[in-house]
């Protein structure tokens, strides 16, 4: 069952640190949407939490199209997400036990947002319709962030044909409902194919390479889960 987070209860603080690779993305695209806007004369600049929400849903689906796109890359991506992990001693990180856990779960997820255990909604547990920047900018939020696209990386690792069945079906009903929207005066464009929502996904990293550093290598630890877990890498 997906439980929905309330960013201001006590359970944010447990939150573990790690890197800001989900914070990044959602702001590229709320960016390109426009924000952060003002919010008032007296309130400063900040984001509509639905439009927040659209943004970390988006970066669900995009983590699940890079494990299933493109595993080394995705590898690499968990390696920087579990940077303060240490991999070689006995408390490294052990992927292999966690993804199996999850099998059963996932096992009835046939998208990406299915898959992510801990959903949160900013629109329906904030309490306002809007958040300022500074409350965006919470390390409890972006490290929340960062786990929903882990867990989606994981789940597209594990499931690259079931992901590719979701978005070719995504796809295919979008483009049934175009002319009904251009019809109302919606605008739309047409959304990537397969292949191309592959591209799009490793691009992404380029771009978080470019602005913040390159990615590590992938840890033999966390190799050796892959390849035990039969990922194609």
């Amino acid at each position: 069952m997906i439980r929905t987070f309330d960013p201001r209860s006590h359970v944010a603080a447990k939150v573990t640190t790690m890197s800001i690779f989900a914070f990044y993305f959602t702001v590229q695209l709320l960016r390109e949407a426009g924000w952060p806007r003002k919010l008032g004369m007296f309130k400063g600049e900040g984001y509509d939490t639905l439009i927040v929400d659209t943004a970390v849903a988006q970066s669900i689906d995009w983590g699940a199209a890079l494990g299933a796109g493109h595993p080394r890359v995705a590898l690499q991506m968990i390696a920087e997400m579990l940077r303060d992990r240490g991999w070689e001693g006995d408390d490294a990180p052990n992927v292999k036990a966690y993804v199996e856990g999850r099998t059963s779960d996932w096992s009835t997820a046939n998208s990406p947002q299915e898959a992510v255990p801990d959903w949160f909604s900013l629109a329906e547990h904030w309490r306002k319709p809007t958040i300022s920047v500074e409350e965006f900018k919470d390390r409890r939020l972006s490290a929340q962030m960062e786990q929903l696209l882990l867990f989606a990386l994981l789940w597209g690792l594990s499931n690259p044909d079931r992901f590719d069945t979701w978005y070719r079906s995504n796809v295919s009903d979008y483009e049934s409902r175009l002319p009904e929207m251009q019809q109302a005066g919606v605008e739309v464009g047409e959304l990537p194919s397969a292949t191309g929502v592959y591209e799009d996904s490793v691009q992404i990293v380029r771009d978080y390479e470019r602005d913040i550093g390159p990615l590590p290598s992938i840890p033999p630890k966390l190799l050796a889960d892959a390849e035990g877990l039969g990922w194609r890498v």
